[in-house]
């Protein structure tokens, strides 16, 4: 800053410019006191959780006129009432959409299909004991801890995506592969089904990406994809320079033998290109479902050509599902603020009344989360099995 700051700038492009929705945050205040005569801003997700993101950018670009965060809430912030027409109207000079289809009209479809099932035997039990271990934090509802509400949420998470990443195995308590491969499986109804999928996929000529927010459920799916003798590459925050490289030069080579591609959702979500792939797999959903579309966006870009086929897997009557409908009402303000407007920038308005956005989950919604299926699981008649032990 003390070098590049110090210059008048005729143009300034930011790339990326959703890393500039934080008017706090130190990238923003720091390029916004660099003097340019014009700016450009380029981003495929303008707005994800609220309209103070949108408003960011706007007096990134103009502080001059959108100099009030407090005005423009005041102007806007009940605009859902109205379809956010007057907002429209004052994006219009500022906005210009270009959605793949206009760029590229022989892309292929994008098909998003999710796919509920249940938890196994031993993550049914898990899942109880969690519960059960933290019930006192779970009775205090609204007055308990949001920090609190959090790591019972990761646990619970966690439980959902496999039994492995709440009590490994021990070393050594396999006979053989074969065995150790069965267990492995068998310890969570996400690979059950993953299993089965991706057999099928193996027989059609498919290639897969599979993303997930947890690194040690990656290190879980690259041990089962050693087992099945899938090759695959894999790419997560550790993974970084020629290494990182090399792993997608492979998968993307004419020819190559790579059937999967493991990812870290937020590692994996951005500046890649992944279109040799036809399939996602989206093992366990963001908060925030824009870093989902994201990564689904590595596969279903331009140059892809066959339609590409997406699978959400989710725990059914686990925090998961309650999650994932939390996070489909997020896009309600993406809809009815970006999506509305076309590629002119003119104004495409709808009648009639809309849902209200989400906003970040406080203690309340926390709380009905972590509760959300407890009570039919726990119906469910207790078998033989003792109390997990958990390390």
């Amino acid at each position: 800053k003390s070098f590049l700051g110090g210059l008048n700038w005729v143009f300034i492009g930011v790339d990326e410019a959703h890393r500039l929705k934080n008017d706090d945050s130190l990238l923003y205040k720091t390029l916004i006191d660099f003097k340019s005569n014009h700016r450009l801003l380029i981003t495929g997700t303008p707005l994800q959780n609220s309209l103070k993101e949108l408003w960011s950018l706007l007096h990134f670009i103009m502080p001059e006129k959108f100099s009030s965060w407090e005005d423009f809430e005041e102007e806007h912030g009940k605009g859902r009432e109205f379809g956010y027409a007057s907002l429209h109207k004052e994006l219009e000079p500022f906005l210009l959409r270009r959605v793949k289809k206009d760029v590229e009209k022989s892309l292929p479809a994008k098909v998003e299909q999710i796919l509920r099932m249940e938890m196994s035997v031993l993550q049914k039990q898990y899942y109880k004991w969690i519960l059960t271990r933290n019930y006192k934090a779970l009775s205090k509802g609204s007055k308990g801890s949001t920090s609190g509400f959090l790591n019972i949420m990761m646990e619970l998470k966690k439980c959902c995506n496999h039994c492995y990443l709440i009590k490994p195995p021990d070393d050594n308590e396999f006979y053989n592969k074969q065995e150790a491969l069965q267990h492995l499986i068998r310890s969570s109804g996400k690979l059950i089904l993953l299993d089965k999928l991706l057999i099928r996929l193996r027989e059609r000529g498919n290639r897969v990406l599979i993303f997930s927010q947890m690194v040690r459920m990656l290190d879980i799916l690259a041990e089962y994809l050693k087992y099945r003798q899938f090759p695959f590459q894999r790419l997560d925050g550790s993974i970084k320079g020629e290494l990182r490289k090399q792993a997608l030069d492979h998968f993307n080579a004419e020819g190559s033998e790579d059937f999967c591609f493991l990812l870290s959702t937020r590692a994996g979500g951005l500046g890649i290109n992944l279109a040799s792939a036809d399939t996602v797999v989206i093992f366990d959903s963001d908060w925030n479902p824009q870093n989902d579309l994201q990564a689904q966006a590595r596969a279903h870009r331009i140059g892809q050509k066959k339609q590409v086929n997406i699978y959400r897997l989710v725990t059914k009557g686990s925090v998961e599902e309650d999650i994932l409908e939390r996070a489909k009402k997020k896009m309600v303000l993406d809809h009815l603020v970006i999506q509305r407007m076309d590629t002119t920038g003119k104004t495409v308005l709808h009648t009639g009344s809309t849902p209200s956005s989400s906003t970040p989950f406080n203690k309340e919604e926390l709380s009905a989360i972590l509760k959300f299926g407890a009570e039919e699981l726990f119906k469910e008649p207790e078998g033989e099995e003792e109390e997990p032990q958990v390390s």
